[in-house]
């Protein structure tokens, strides 16, 4: 997508000002490659061990977490900003809930630094 992001970014958005912020054990960052050659970026994040969310929770949760990271990036690099000419999805930033210890958690020795998966995803 051509703008910069970084894991301190990323973890700021989650973590400061998110009221759901407690149920969060931590995350990694991937790049999804889709069907139209395009890359987008996925934050997993690991919920608390033994922690099991309602749908709507784990909704709830999802959101207030992508709010969060699309201001951090929003403030940090104008690049992340929407822009209507790319079309809604151009910027749009996936967030995917994991129960501890599963997803890209379950080999903890793929996440380089505590957040970026190896390999890309």
């Amino acid at each position: 997508m051509g703008a910069n992001s970084y894991p301190r970014d990323v973890e700021r958005g989650l973590f400061d000002g998110n009221p759901l912020a407690g149920l969060i054990a931590g995350f990694c960052l991937t790049l999804d490659a889709s069907g139209d050659l395009e890359a987008r970026p996925v934050v997993h994040v690991q919920l608390r061990p033994g922690l099991t969310l309602s749908p709507v929770a784990a909704d709830q949760l999802a959101k207030s977490c992508q709010r969060g990271v699309q201001r951090q990036l929003d403030a940090r690099d104008g690049d992340f900003a929407p822009h209507p000419e790319a079309g809604p999805a151009a910027n749009e930033l996936a967030i995917t809930l994991h129960p501890y210890g599963s997803g890209p958690f379950a080999t903890p020795s793929s996440i380089r630094d505590g957040y970026l998966l190896r390999g890309g995803g």
